[in-house]
């Protein structure tokens, strides 16, 4: 360490000794000038205001000078006037209505007709299986595709159900004298063999069924 003038500390007890004591003095005098410069700058203390406030009753004439406001009253409710339609406007209204049997009686409804079916099977056999006659019925229908144009026309195909379900000897039981829509009927018959087999409680060996063909609704 060495001092402000050059010389090197720590070498004597006499050296060391002027270092301390050059330390002590500059702090010191560090510490004295710091107290100075707080003592000589004032300090801005805010000081809240205070007011003296005595509350006084107000005088006769004063309260004469006030005008009471008037309470609020709720909004009154008009009625609500019902408009009765004159008769003379709506001239229905003069009349008695009737019961609803009374009505039904007077005008009975027209009952929709029952469409037309395009394709009916029929066995002139005494063949007791209706279920096996929808499907032959649902077949042919799978296949029917009258020519178009054709209206009011109808045609009548017989022809043999083998045990195996195959079709043979189709032939015309009614023609329809119109050559396109023979010619449907024809192939509706021919396209749907084979058909499933014939039920076990029939013990012919074919059976004979007739189809009547019409155009389609």
């Amino acid at each position: 360490m060495r001092l402000i003038t050059g010389k090197r500390v720590g070498q004597s007890s006499q050296e060391l000794t002027l270092a301390v004591l050059f330390s002590f003095f500059l702090h010191a005098l560090i510490l004295f000038a710091s107290l100075f410069l707080y003592l000589r700058t004032d300090l801005a203390v805010y000081e809240p205001s205070f007011y003296d406030v005595t509350l006084v009753e107000p005088s006769a004439e004063l309260l004469k000078t006030i005008t009471p406001v008037p309470p609020v009253s709720p909004p009154e409710k008009k009625p609500v006037k019902k408009v009765v339609p004159a008769k003379e406007s709506m001239p229905e209204l003069g009349k008695e209505k009737k019961p609803a049997k009374e009505e039904e009686e007077a005008e009975p409804r027209e009952e929709a007709a029952e469409p037309r079916e395009a394709v009916a099977v029929t066995s002139p056999e005494d063949f007791k299986f209706p279920p096996y006659l929808a499907i032959v019925r649902d077949k042919i229908v799978r296949n029917w595709n009258p020519p178009p144009g054709a209206t009011e026309t109808k045609a009548r195909v017989v022809f043999k159900i083998y045990r195996s379900g195959v079709v043979s000897d189709a032939d015309f039981a009614e023609a329809s004298g119109n050559f396109y829509f023979d010619q449907a009927a024809m192939r509706a018959i021919l396209a749907s063999s084979p058909f499933p087999p014939l039920p076990e409680g029939f013990y012919k060996e074919y059976g004979v069924f007739s189809v009547d063909l019409m155009e389609r609704e």
